[in-house]
């Protein structure tokens, strides 16, 4: 009873609410962050910043938490890019994208050239609906975005991601 009296007021973590939350989304946020970012390599750094700033942030709501972590999250993805991005440009080096992936979550190589092929946000929206389960609020509240444009562009990627297996000549079954 004590735990749904707290559940409706923003409250500062406990040490043991923070264990118990941190092992319950660690482990799915860290496969998010190396699936979005499309590197392993910083998924640790980025993991450890979005927990010291949900820390940080003023008392939210139990069912916010997850929803701010991973904005947090994705807001670090996205910095890390556009930092990324211009350091590329600053010394004229190509994009590398043969990082190895390390994730707990282990996907069918096809699964993974359609990741490689997919923008970021199509693989933060893809990776969120279908792996998370999260539902086109919860996608909205963690990528920024209107519930209704969730919907849209996730259709958007699911379509190009069917004509990519179409064109590569993988009909599959539609059962």
């Amino acid at each position: 009873m004590e735990h749904a009296a707290h559940a409706g007021r923003a409250e500062t973590l406990s040490r043991e609410q923070f264990e118990r939350f941190y092992a319950q989304t660690a482990r799915p946020l860290r496969s998010y962050i190396c699936r979005v970012a499309g590197n392993a390599t910083i998924a640790d750094d980025i993991l450890q910043e979005s927990y010291v700033r949900l820390l940080s942030a003023p008392p939210l709501l139990e069912a916010q938490r997850k929803s701010y972590l991973y904005r947090t999250a994705t807001n670090q993805i996205t910095d890390y890019h556009r930092a990324r991005s211009r350091h590329r440009r600053w010394w004229q080096l190509a994009a590398r994208r043969d990082e190895a992936l390390d994730s707990r979550v282990e996907l069918p190589p096809d699964v993974e050239r359609l990741f490689a092929l997919a923008s970021e946000q199509e693989r933060a929206l893809l990776w969120l609906a279908y792996v998370e389960g999260a539902d086109h609020r919860e996608i909205a509240g963690i990528l920024g975005l209107k519930e209704k444009s969730v919907k849209v562009l996730l259709f958007r990627a699911r379509r190009k991601m069917e004509e990519i297996l179409k064109r590569d000549g993988f009909e599959g079954s539609h059962e």
